[in-house]
This record gives C-alpha cells, sequence and structure tokens, in this order.
C-alpha cells in the first residue's frame, strides 16, 4: 500500500474509530483498525473500518492511492503520531514484512502493523426494518434521552433508549433510570417496518452515532431487526448490537393530573440550582423548592459546611408546595431542554413526580421523581 491524505481528514477519522477499539491485551487485534485501498473508483479515496464485535464502523475518505493494498495498524498509534505531525499531509506505505511507514513533512516513523486475515470480518447489510430520518432531528433524539439512561447493568435494559416506530411515521425515544424518566418523538419518511419491534439502542452505541452525525448532512438511514441496528450516512456506516430484553411501560409514570403549573427562564434556573446544590452532599443532591404565589425558593443545606438559597420570580397564583428533588437530576433535564427560554414544571404534591416540557417543542417530556426532604 502506498497513499497520500490529508492530515486532518484522517484524523478525522481515527477519531470516530479510536473509542471503540479494544484495548483489552486479551484481543490485540481489536486495537488495530483496517485501513483499505477501494477496489472500486478511481484511485481518490480509501475505507477504513473497525469493530469490537459490539459497535462495528466503516466508512471512507479521500485519499491519493499509488499502490494498492489492505492494512491492520494500532488506531491509538496512528492518532497519537499524526496529531504531531506539522505537515497537512501524511503519507503511508506498508511492504511485505507488515511494516507500516507514516511519514508527516521531514518527519517518519515506523510501525508495525497486523496480519489482516485476522482481523474480524463485518457484516454491514441492510436489516429488517428501516426509515430515513433528519440528521437534526436524530442528533435531537439522542441528546434529549441519552442523559436519563442507566449507567450501571443492575438492570440492562434501562442502559440504552428504547425506540418505536408508529404506524403514523412517528419515532418514539424513550430513556429511564428509575429516578427520571426522559421521551421525545421525532417524524420519520420513507419507513419499511415488516415486524416493528421495540428495540433498545445501547447508551455507547448511540454516543458513537451522535459522534458521527456531528460529520453530517441531510437525512440518514437506520435500519434494524430484533438483535442489531444500522446507522448509515454517505461516507459511514456504524452497526450496533441492541440490549435484549423488554424495556418497562413508562406510561403510568407520566402525570396526568398535575395541578400545580408555571413556566420558568431556563437559564436562571439552571443557574439557581448550580448554586444552591453547592451545598448539598456528593452523591444525592437534595434541593427543596418552595413555590408560593410570585416566588419559588430553592434551599440547600449541610451541617458541617452551612445552608444556601435562591429566590426566583415566577407568575404562579397556586397553592404552596414544598418538594424536593436530586439537584442533578434536574439539571439534567434543563442542560438539554434547549429550545426556547422557557421550560414548563407541572406539578401536584411533595411526592408526587415533576413533569417538565418546553413550551416551544411540544414533542419533548421529562419526569423526576421527588425526594423525601427532612428539613
Amino acid at each position: 500500500m502506498k497513499i497520500t491524505v490529508n492530515k486532518s481528514t484522517l484524523i478525522s477519522a481515527l477519531q470516530i474509530i479510536t473509542p471503540i477499539t479494544d484495548r483489552s491485551s486479551s484481543k490485540p487485534i481489536l486495537s488495530n483498525f483496517l485501513l483499505s485501498t477501494m477496489e472500486e473508483g478511481d484511485g481518490k479515496s480509501v475505507e477504513f473500518s473497525a469493530t469490537d464485535y459490539e459497535i462495528a464502523i466503516k466508512g471512507r475518505f479521500d485519499a491519493k492511492t499509488e499502490e494498492a493494498g489492505t492494512i491492520c495498524i494500532s488506531a491509538k498509534k496512528v492518532l497519537e503520531v499524526c496529531r504531531e505531525f506539522l505537515a497537512d499531509e501524511v503519507r503511508i506505505t506498508a511492504d511485505d514484512q507488515l511494516w507500516v511507514t507514516l511519514e508527516g513533512g521531514s518527519s517518519r516513523l515506523r510501525l508495525p502493523s497486523m496480519d489482516t486475515g485476522l482481523y474480524p470480518q463485518m457484516d454491514m447489510a441492510d436489516l429488517d426494518n428501516s426509515f430515513r430520518i433528519d440528521v437534526a432531528a436524530l442528533k435531537d433524539a439522542i441528546d434529549l434521552t441519552i442523559f436519563a439512561t442507566q449507567t450501571d447493568e443492575t438492570r440492562k435494559n434501562l442502559m440504552g433508549v428504547n425506540l418505536r416506530i408508529d404506524e403514523h411515521q412517528q419515532s418514539h425515544w424513550t430513556a429511564t433510570d428509575g429516578h427520571r424518566l426522559a421521551q421525545v418523538h421525532k417524524p420519520v419518511a420513507d419507513g419499511k417496518l415488516e415486524s416493528p419491534p421495540e428495540i433498545i439502542i445501547p447508551r455507547r452505541s448511540l454516543v458513537e452515532m451522535r459522534k458521527i452525525l456531528e460529520r453530517t448532512e441531510g437525512p440518514v438511514s437506520l435500519s434494524f431487526d430484533e438483535r442489531s441496528m444500522k446507522l448509515s450516512t454517505e461516507s459511514i456506516t456504524l452497526t450496533t448490537r441492541l440490549i435484549e430484553g423488554k424495556f418497562p411501560n413508562v406510561d403510568p409514570i407520566i402525570p396526568k393530573d398535575s395541578d400545580k403549573t408555571l413556566e420558568i427562564n431556563r437559564e436562571r434556573m439552571v443557574n439557581a440550582l448550580k448554586i444552591v446544590s453547592l451545598m448539598s452532599s456528593e452523591q444525592i443532591k437534595p434541593v427543596k423548592l418552595s413555590l408560593n404565589p410570585g416566588t419559588l425558593r430553592l434551599e440547600s443545606e449541610r451541617a458541617e459546611y452551612g445552608d444556601a438559597l435562591d429566590e426566583i420570580p415566577v407568575e404562579y397564583d397556586g397553592e404552596p408546595l414544598q418538594i424536593g428533588f436530586n439537584a442533578r437530576y434536574l439539571l439534567d433535564v434543563l442542560l438539554v431542554a434547549t429550545h426556547g427560554d422557557t421550560v414548563k414544571l407541572e406539578m401536584k404534591g411533595p411526592l408526587n413526580p415533576c413533569l417538565v416540557s418546553m413550551p416551544n417543542d411540544p414533542s419533548f417530556l421529562a419526569v423526576v421523581m421527588p425526594l423525601r426532604i427532612e428539613w
């Protein structure tokens, strides 16, 4: 192999695949990626691919090919080397003894590679069910739900986002960890659903999908069956295994009879929560909200540090309410609910969950469970 590629283009591709390369000493082959010249084409692009058995990524980028070939080399090491090169172009040359030479300007390094035949084969075939979705809508769906996924393995079926497509070409994205819930729906197009199951996309896979979407414009395609999902963009394809199990029915959790409603400036609420939560404990950050006509007061206290409070003027003339929350859970919602300057809070009693929504985007809602407050 002998190719020349723009340094920033190569770094961009490596930044996508490096996070999924497994650095486990028991599977050293998975710390590598494949770089191949295209069998078909005009010699102006090359293909890269990587997998850790759970996620597989394949893509292509522009490059000048002088000699065809394929190499299997450490993704992390190539990324580290290319970042330090001062030249704008990188020249990659491989010989028959599995040595790869990287050249950038006056700099030159030689790295060992591995037999390409040992690298796992990746199946990128289309799956039974498919649809197209706008990039902005898919990014939104991920951003507005991924924060509510569970991060430990006590309940694996909550470690991802549930996706369901209804008969009206609407995609429904839902996540919960038992303490908070997030749900959003986005329109899709060209839906071909032979047996549309509800699927659970792993949180880690969504993180990698989100990185790809940052480099993508226009609609993308998603296809899936009961075990796998495939994301296809113009230049990159990602496949992932799905989480097995059944996602819980969350409809009973969503409040339907809240009688205390207020709209509040999002940035002001975020600022108040950040200030007040500084006095809360490390693991759980309890904050008490006291809602009275015209005022929302936020308070916290910690015996060894002191106490804190902040007051926000609000348009509210209903019954008073005192309710506690984990400040971090409320902040997580407010930090993603960025469609407009205000958010709507709907509450009922001190032991009832709070419904959070965006007046400017009715497609989104979040639920935060309350805490018992002793002060």
